[in-house]
């Protein structure tokens, strides 16, 4: 089994039994070469916000939009990339990229392949910050991609590549937005500051923070299922509110009401590896 991984993760591709054994970064080679199908929701007004962020953000390949019925009709065509709302069981969406074709298949250049996918709202209940944050998922989602095409560790890691950097932005304040942070955190509710340069705020300042691009802000948002369970998870952001680029993602389980979004011990490793500087302070 070790050998076989490091044959598709670095290898490019190898002779193994009768065929070839590609790459994902091989398999996604020809990604800017071709149309990437967006598919419409159906909701008027969540098809109305992605349809304008992605004239204004897509950049990394030539795309069109489409409905659900032509997703289904060409979905086993390897001519096209899907970027398409999915759901789980647990009652999350997702933001997900697909490289159409019949067969998820090492064995195959034009096989199926899930390219990433991005928790983006629970499927019921929304509280409609997904409208804040589509346009940062859009540039996570071809950041992403455009690294996979030239690093595999993307490839192997999948999102959690992006841990470790929040030291790179330790001039910058961390702004969580109370609703979450999990019950385990002290006076939730009312709290202002978790600990130097980590600071709690209600909806409307974090999504200002974000909608107006502030260049000394990372905001930390956490998506989830509206309802805890056995196979629900809960993930975390933190996401730089000029550039959107993803400091921090992180998955765990949802099993109890008051248990999503960032927990006491997650604030501690947060802050530890942030590292905030107050550069004011010093001088």
């Amino acid at each position: 089994m070790i050998a076989l991984a490091v044959i598709l993760f670095f290898g490019g591709f190898q002779a193994f039994g009768q065929g070839r054994i590609y790459t994902r970064k091989a398999r996604l080679a020809d990604f800017q070469t071709k149309t990437t199908k967006v598919v419409l929701s159906g909701d008027d007004l969540l098809d109305i916000a992605l349809r304008e962020e992605v004239r204004r953000r897509w950049r990394i390949s030539p795309f069109e939009f489409c409905d659900q019925e032509d997703f289904e009709a060409l979905k086993n065509e390897a001519a096209y990339y899907f970027l398409y709302l999915s759901q789980d069981k647990a009652g999350l969406a997702y933001m997900t990229l697909l490289k159409g074709g019949n067969d998820e298949s090492f064995r195959s250049l034009d096989g199926k392949l899930e390219v990433v996918r991005i928790p983006f709202s629970p499927v019921k209940i929304t509280s409609g910050r997904e409208f804040v944050y589509i346009s940062a998922l859009l540039d996570i989602v071809q950041t992403f991609v455009e690294e996979s095409l030239t690093n595999t560790a993307q490839n192997i890691f999948g999102l959690s590549f992006y841990n470790g950097n929040l030291s790179k932005a330790h001039k910058k304040k961390i702004y969580f937005v109370r609703e979450d942070l999990d019950s385990s955190v002290p006076a939730r509710d009312s709290v202002d500051v978790l600990a130097p340069g980590l600071i709690a705020v209600d909806n409307f300042e974090a999504d200002s923070l974000f909608d107006s691009g502030s260049h000394d802000a990372l905001v930390a948002f956490s998506i989830s299922p509206a309802e805890p369970g056995r196979r629900a998870k809960c993930y975390n952001f933190i996401v730089a509110a000029d550039t959107h680029e993803l400091y921090y993602y992180q998955a765990r389980s949802y099993t109890q009401t008051g248990k999503r979004g960032f927990s006491r011990s997650a604030i501690k490793s947060i802050r530890k590896e942030h590292g905030y500087k107050d550069e004011k302070r010093k001088k």
